[in-house]
């Protein structure tokens, strides 16, 4: 999957598919259940961008383990997965009873437009420095002279209540203390951008809204690292990888987030498309491919070589001790332990 890319949603052809009944819904994924006028169990999932609708072969068998895939769809964004039942019969083509069911999902139109109208841009970078992601958050700054980037603040109204979105604030890449950012281009004033509790920052005719979300600028967080434990059990041997661990020495710890940027846009807008475009581009600059070396850790021999985008402070960090490594998996359950590092070559 690209870390960085545009993608406008193509519907497939109608399905043509009159049901006898269909509920659901959720998010990530969005999943409904349904039943053909002869019987048969249909099953649509939607996760990951990802729509795939299920049917039952013979009345009582289960649509999914028993069925045929009567479509797959790579229709949204990467790692979109909310849909509303109507939404879902809308765009693809189906039908219960002989009409459209109406809408009775109050955030449906905060959803992901999947009509081929919109266009998203989405950025989805791991292992990322808080020193590189405010410098990312720059770039896009600089690429967007006149946007503000601002900061949302959430109150708790009662005790007992959930957070609700107050005001947004200003603020900069070197103070950023929040989760989530918005880059927000079009209104001069804070008061020109729209909130609502519920539903946080609101589109707007006339404005860009880029968001950025990392979640260590806000909380430390400890990376779940399973594997590593094991790796060091069954090796007997001592790794550092980047992230939050347990007991690390704070001068070996280096934090390090996955860094996740989103905006959509009308897909006939070119001049939009060209700065997010530009703000890719100055974004890959900072993250270059890196030469890395994947190690076999029981035996220390090499097996290859790849190139891949990484952060360069973490580059530095793994060539400034010993036993610094990207990574430490395996790639499969019973297969050797494998250590990605820079090259020193």
């Amino acid at each position: 999957m690209k870390m960085i890319g545009f993608h406008t949603p193509e519907l497939p052809d109608p399905l043509g598919l009159d049901l006898a009944k269909l509920h659901g819904g959720g998010s990530c994924p969005s999943e409904f259940y349904g039943e053909t006028h002869d019987g048969l169990d249909v099953y649509v999932r939607y996760r990951g961008g990802t729509l795939r609708v299920h049917v039952a072969h013979e009345p009582g068998d289960d649509a999914l383990d028993d069925g045929e895939c009567i479509l797959e769809a790579e229709i949204g964004p990467p790692f979109d997965g909310t849909m509303s039942l109507t939404q879902f019969c809308t765009n693809f083509g189906v039908t219960v009873e002989g009409g459209i069911p109406e809408e009775t999902d109050p955030e449906a139109h905060l959803y992901a437009n999947l009509t081929g109208q919109t266009t998203f841009w989405k950025v989805h970078l791991h292992r990322i420095t808080i020193e590189t992601s405010r410098k990312i958050v720059d770039k896009a700054r600089s690429a967007f002279p006149n946007a503000l980037l601002v900061k949302p603040i959430y109150v708790k109204p009662e005790p007992h209540e959930g957070l609700v979105l107050d005001r947004v604030e200003l603020t900069t890449p070197e103070k950023l203390d929040t989760a989530s950012v918005y880059l927000i281009d079009g209104p001069s004033l804070l008061t020109d951008i729209e909130v609502s509790p519920g539903e946080g920052i609101l589109p707007k005719s006339g404005q860009l809204q880029i968001s950025a979300s990392f979640s260590s600028w806000q909380y430390s967080l400890e990376h779940h690292m399973a594997l590593l434990p094991m790796a060091e059990k069954e090796l007997g041997q001592t790794f550092y990888v980047p992230g939050k661990q347990k007991d690390l020495p704070k001068e070996i710890e280096l934090i390090t987030d996955s860094l996740n940027m989103s905006a959509s846009f009308t897909k006939d807008d070119e001049t939009t498309r060209g700065k997010l475009a530009s703000l890719g581009e100055a974004i890959s600059q900072l993250i270059p491919p890196t030469n890395l070396e994947r190690i076999e850790l029981e035996t220390g021999n090499r097996i290859d070589y790849i190139d891949r985008p990484i952060d360069p402070v973490v580059v530095e960090w793994c060539k400034s001790g010993q036993n610094r490594w990207i990574s430490i998996m395996r790639e499969n359950r019973n297969g050797p332990w494998i250590g990605v590092r820079p090259t020193k070559r």
